[in-house]
C-alpha cells in the first residue's frame, strides 16, 4: 500500500518544500500539486463489469514508482507556475475584511485553474498520441536511455561518477541516486509483488548500486577508519576517532572531509576503486544465487549490514559488508601507508619548527 502510493508522497512533499523555499504557502501548494497529479495520473473513471453493472474508480497504476517522474515534474512546475502569477500580481484580491484562509484560497484560484488546464490538456494530448497517460508515457520515454545505466556496466559507471564527484567535494551519491531512484523503486516494487504472490524475488543490476556504500558509507571507508585509529599520524588518528561512530552508521562525511579524501589524489584512488571491485564480487554473488534480491524499501541510512538484511530478509546478504570490508582493507592499505608517511613527516617538521620557535623565544626572554 505504501509503496504503491509513493508518487503521492513525493508530489506533495516536493511541492510543499519548494513552495516553502520560495516563501509561498506550502500547504496550499502541496495540496494543489497533489490534486493535479491525481487528475493526471488517476482520474475517476467509470468501468463496466462483465455482468453489466458499473462503478466509478481510480486506476492506481501510476501512483506508485511508475509515476515518480511525473510526480517530480508536477511537484516542481505547479509551484513554479503559481509563483509566476503571484510574483506578477495576477491574482484575485479580496478585501482585508475577508478571513485569511479565504484570501489564500482566492489568491491561488487563477494559477490553480491555469495549472489544471495545462496539465489536463497535456495529459489528454499525450493520451491521444501515445494511448497511455502522461505519467506512463514519461516513465516509458525515460526508461529508454536509462536501460544502459541500469545494466551491470551502467551501475559501474554510476558508481564511478558518484565517487569522482565525492572526490571534488560534491555529494555524488545523492546526485546519482536521484537518477536511478525510479528504477530502484520499480525493482523493489516488482519483487515485493512477487514475494506477496509466493514467488521468489528476481535480481536486477540496479541492486548492485549498494556496492557504493556497503561498509562505512560511500567508498566503504570503515577499514580506512580502523587503520586511522592505529595511525602514527595525529591528524589521521584524531579524524578516525571522530569518524568511527558515523561510519558504522554508513555516514562518511567526517572521513571524506577530515582525512581528507576530497582533493586528495592519493586517497581518492582507492576511494574510487573499492566500490567498483566490491560491485564485481557482489555481481558474482548474485549470479551464483548466493546473495538474495531485495524487496523491502529502506530509504534511510542504517548501521552496517542492517540495510542489506532488512531489504532482503536473507542472512547471506549480511556478508556483503564483510566482503566490502576485505576489499576495502586490501585496496586502502598501500595508499593509506603512503599518505600516513607524508603526514607524519609534515607533523614532525611542524613540531620541530614549534620547538625552535619556542627555544628562540626563551633566548630572547
Amino acid at each position: 500500500m505504501t509503496m504503491g502510493m509513493i508518487s503521492l508522497i513525493v508530489v506533495f512533499g516536493l511541492a510543499y518544500a519548494y513552495a516553502k523555499m520560495l516563501g509561498m504557502k506550502p500547504l496550499v501548494n502541496g495540496v494543489n500539486a497533489l490534486l493535479i497529479f491525481l487528475i493526471v495520473a488517476a482520474p475517476a473513471t467509470t468501468y463496466t463489469l462483465a455482468d453489466g453493472k458499473s462503478f466509478t474508480g481510480m486506476d492506481t497504476t501510476a501512483l506508485g514508482s511508475i509515476g515518480l517522474f511525473a510526480a517530480i515534474l508536477i511537484g516542481i512546475f505547479t509551484v513554479k507556475i503559481t509563483h509566476f502569477f503571484q510574483k506578477h500580481n495576477i491574482t484575485i484580491k479580496m478585501p482585508d475584511a475577508v478571513p485569511p484562509f479565504l484570501q489564500d484560497t482566492f489568491t491561488t484560484l487563477i494559477p490553480l485553474t491555469v495549472n489544471v488546464l495545462f496539465w489536463y490538456g497535456l495529459n489528454t494530448l499525450v493520451t491521444k498520441v501515445f494511448t497511455v497517460s502522461l505519467p506512463l508515457a514519461i516513465s516509458g520515454l525515460l526508461a529508454q536511455p536509462l536501460k544502459a545505466l541500469t545494466s551491470v556496466p551502467g551501475m559501474a559507471i554510476l558508481i564511478l561518477i558518484a565517487t569522482l564527484l565525492w572526490s571534488f567535494g560534491i555529494h555524488g551519491t545523492m546526485i546519482v541516486f536521484i537518477a536511478i531512484m525510479p528504477a530502484m523503486m520499480q525493482y523493489l516494487t516488482t519483487n515485493a509483488d512477487l514475494v506477496a504472490a509466493g514467488k521468489p524475488p528476481v535480481f536486477a543490476p540496479v541492486a548492485l548500486f549498494g556496492a557504493l556504500a556497503a561498509c562505512g558509507g560511500t567508498g566503504n571507508t570503515l577499514p580506512l577508519v580502523l587503520m586511522g585509529l592505529r595511525s602514527k599520524s595525529e591528524q589521521l588518528k584524531a579524524v578516525s576517532k571522530a569518524s568511527l561512530v558515523p561510519v558504522i552508521f554508513n555516514i562518511n562525511e567526517p572521513v571524506t572531509f577530515g582525512f581528507p579524501i576530497m582533493y586528495n589524489p592519493i586517497m581518492a584512488i582507492p576511494f574510487i576503486l573499492t566500490p567498483l571491485l566490491t560491485l564485481f564480487f557482489m555481481w558474482i554473488g548474485y549470479a551464483i544465487g548466493f546473495f538474495k534480491p531485495g524487496y523491502v524499501v529502506l530509504l534511510t541510512a542504517m548501521p552496517i549490514g542492517v540495510s542489506e538484511f532488512l531489504t532482503s530478509m536473507a542472512w547471506q546478504n549480511l556478508l556483503i559488508p564483510v566482503m566490502a570490508f576485505v576489499v576495502g582493507f586490501i585496496l586502502y592499505r598501500p595508499f593509506f601507508k603512503v599518505y600516513e608517511k607524508q603526514l607524519v613527516a609534515k607533523e614532525a617538521a611542524v613540531s620541530q619548527m614549534e620547538k625552535e620557535a619556542a627555544a628562540s623565544q626563551m633566548e630572547i626572554v
